[in-house]
């Protein structure tokens, strides 16, 4: 609504005006209308994720609208805050986090989605390329060495 970027004040002004209304109540509300009608459910990363893996019919479409970490919040001055910042960061270190992410998050219900991003090219893909290169090369090196031979014999 107060967006300094035209494409969002135009997505609120078309949602606004949209009967019935296109706003839920909650997120289980957003899924279901998701799941039971033609709707798209605008929803926080973390929460997508966590319900795509517990629902094997949602899925997310396109990146991310933008990015945001999560904080503890303490008071000014508070004496817990550097062990709590360490032991966060011994648990990054140790994967320990990751390892309770998908203790906790993995449904196992659905199969492993596919990375439908562009790969990176490997060997088998441009093989052939350093192929030709390498003919060509050879054929650079033959033809110069046959010029070399008919100038010097001249």
């Amino acid at each position: 609504q107060n967006s300094r970027y035209q494409t969002y004040q135009r997505m609120w002004n078309y949602m606004q005006s949209k009967q019935p209304s296109v706003f839920v109540k909650s997120t289980e509300e957003g899924i279901a209308r998701v799941l039971n009608s033609k709707y798209a459910f605008l929803l926080e990363s973390t929460m997508n994720e966590y319900h795509r893996r517990h629902n094997c019919n949602l899925t997310q479409i396109g990146g991310l609208l933008d990015t945001k970490g999560y904080g503890i919040g303490m008071p000014l001055g508070s004496p817990f805050r550097d062990e709590i910042t360490l032991a966060i960061l011994q648990l990054q270190e140790n994967n320990r986090l990751e390892i309770l992410k998908r203790k906790w998050w993995e449904g196992g219900h659905c199969p492993k989605e596919e990375d439908h991003r562009a790969k990176g090219l490997g060997m088998e893909n441009i093989g052939g390329i350093f192929v030709v290169l390498v003919c060509g090369l050879i054929v650079a090196i033959f033809v110069a060495v046959m010029e070399f031979v008919w100038s010097t014999r001249r």
